[in-house]
């Protein structure tokens, strides 16, 4: 977990090329700047290094096309610049930094990273005309995998260089203990908390570096296209002075939330921003103080962390106030009934003989299906999401659906259901072209989706193969572990927490799976056949229902009455900042 979040505080910066790439290349994404710009123009200077206009534009351009992916295409271009403009910048500085550490790249890894992207074209030709649509040239595209490679490799540098302290984590365990890591010894989870820790405050030491290295960068012979996207103070709450920068990305984040609507998204941005500021000052007037470097949520997120710890070490109490806390919580502590067990999932795939079953079904279908009564027999017949739609897709442009499905659909007749059923990875697909835009290349379909299925005479030829699985299982001869690399079993995990009712974390509500876990006896392995699947299991531990007694759980609940008063006291400091007229 804390991994991920790291690499999403840092993926602003190191931008996998690999998968931004492709969006951008088999999207047919096309850059603006290809009819006014050329290579050797130059777009600005960043403490002596050239960076081309096509350089800056394609950067630009495909964060922008994934910003744009996430939050539509209406998203408004000068926020979008204003971002994409000033994590170039920071792209560059980081790079910079990355010569100082010294830190390279082999050529295999770049060769890796290359035939990745080359495999997801049909062939050479289309992965030259790819590159040429977007500016590169097969070299330019390796030193840009190269200079991605190593961001990557900064991060986990930056990683590496943090050091810890016995007290910092001890300080993480104890606010965490019950909670996190549900009351296991230190020793258990050490290895995690040391793990989350270095990830965290190697976000905060590339942040404050990126702060600083923009501080002294000398910016020279800036293309006048590119001023108005430079970082410059936007507005000023409170005494503190809020960037174009840091209220453009707030603003793009907020997006989400408005559905879109741009002057609500710039409101409630700016108002989540005061409301920081308030808090910031808030915490400073109890002691609190942060690094001013640091952007703005980080130190309100520090200070908040540090203004929570002084809370809680303000919290008074007695037994009677524990006492009273733990019955009025009481089923917090209650041991419920559950079972522990690891679960695999085999999905049977279906034969030939099911394919052709789907393929004649859909042929059928193609028979029956007119333009006019299109719709109700999709809505009647199709196996897709988009069916209770009467199949509709909308509007595509070339890219946006598998090869097979396109060709049909580009070369169909407008107004006309396409002539022959086609086959993809999905299944089988009637399409009915609707309407066809040769200007924009876009085409407007429906389509009827059959899905191959196996039969239930391919589901009971599996019995034999599940069988000699759980007996290989009980014998001990392989392991749940082993089942993930079958290229049949889609999931192979221990799952705890499965309760009587039938829930099982992860995967949802299944009755007859709990029911066989929960009679089976320890250890005992089986299986049951679930619709398409067949699902695996062996039970590893039962805990049976228990009503807690405070003894049992008093130091848990002087952690948690702590913790909920100390919440409720933040809480009135972030109401009271919310009434204070400025």
């Amino acid at each position: 977990m804390a991994i991920r979040k790291f690499r999403r505080n840092m993926k602003p910066v190191i931008w996998v090329i690999t998968i931004f790439f492709l969006i951008s290349l088999i999207a047919g994404y096309a850059m603006s700047f290809k009819s006014h710009s050329s290579n050797n123009q130059l777009a600005f200077k960043l403490n002596g290094k050239k960076v081309s206009m096509v350089e800056a534009h394609r950067s630009m351009g495909i964060m922008a096309e994934n910003y744009k992916r996430y939050l539509g295409p209406s998203i408004d271009p000068e926020l979008m610049n204003t971002v994409s403009f000033n994590e170039l910048i920071n792209r560059n500085l980081l790079l910079e930094m990355a010569d100082k550490l010294k830190i390279k790249v082999s050529s295999s890894e770049i060769k890796a990273q290359m035939d990745q992207i080359k495999a997801a074209f049909p062939d050479k030709e289309q992965f030259k005309k790819a590159l040429l649509s977007q500016g590169y040239t097969t070299k330019s595209l390796e030193k840009e995998i190269e200079d991605n490679l190593i961001l990557q490799k900064v991060s986990d540098e930056i990683t590496k260089g943090v050091s810890l302290t016995s007290e910092e984590i001890n300080d993480y365990y104890q606010e965490y203990k019950y909670t996190m890591f549900q009351g296991k010894p230190l020793e258990d989870v050490k290895a995690q908390i040391e793990e989350a820790l270095k990830l965290q405050k190697g976000t905060e030491i590339y942040t404050k570096d990126i702060s600083e290295a923009r501080a002294k960068m000398k910016l020279e012979d800036l293309d006048k296209n590119f001023d108005a996207y430079m970082e410059k103070e936007d507005f000023e709450f409170d005494g503190m002075k809020v960037t174009n920068v840091e209220y453009a990305k707030r603003v793009l984040n907020t997006l989400a939330m408005t559905k879109g609507n741009l002057e609500e998204a710039k409101e409630m941005a700016k108002s989540s921003i005061e409301s920081e500021i308030k808090l910031l000052k808030a915490a400073e007037a109890q002691g609190i103080k942060v690094d001013s470097v640091l952007p703005l949520d980080l130190q309100v997120a520090n200070a908040v962390k540090e203004l929570y710890g002084k809370l809680k070490s303000e919290v008074k109490f007695t037994q009677e106030d524990l006492k009273a806390f733990f019955e009025e919580n009481q089923l917090n502590y209650d041991v419920m009934k559950s079972a522990d067990a690891n679960i695999a999932i085999l999905k049977v795939q279906p034969t030939e003989a099911d394919d052709q079953k789907a393929k004649d079904k859909a042929d059928q279908i193609l028979k029956e299906v007119t333009k006019e009564n299109f719709a109700e027999m999709a809505k009647k017949y199709s196996e897709g999401p988009s069916g209770p739609n009467g199949g509709s897709l909308g509007t595509f442009k070339k890219g946006d659906m598998v090869k097979p499905f396109e060709d049909a659909a580009f070369s169909g007749v407008s107004g006309e259901v396409y002539p022959e059923v086609v086959k993809t990875q999905f299944g089988y697909h009637i399409i009915f072209v609707q309407d066809k835009d040769e200007k924009n290349e876009t085409v407007t379909a429906s389509h009827i989706l059959i899905i191959p299925e196996p039969s239930e005479e391919t589901l009971n030829s599996k019995n034999e193969e599940v069988s000699q699985i759980v007996k290989d299982l009980t014998d001990k001869t392989i392991t749940f572990e082993d089942l993930k690399n079958d290229k049949n079993i889609v999931f192979s995990e221990k799952i705890d927490g499965i309760t009587e009712e039938g829930f099982i974390p992860g995967l949802g509500y299944n009755e007859e799976l709990a029911k066989a876990i929960y009679t089976s006896k320890i250890g005992e392995v089986g299986f049951i056949k679930d619709q398409k699947d067949y699902i695996i299991y062996k039970k590893d531990s039962q805990v049976e229902e228990k009503k807690a007694n405070f003894q049992e759980f008093e130091n848990q609940v002087k952690a948690d009455y702590i913790n909920a008063k100390a919440q409720e006291a933040l809480k009135e400091i972030e109401l009271s900042t919310q009434n204070t007229e400025n």
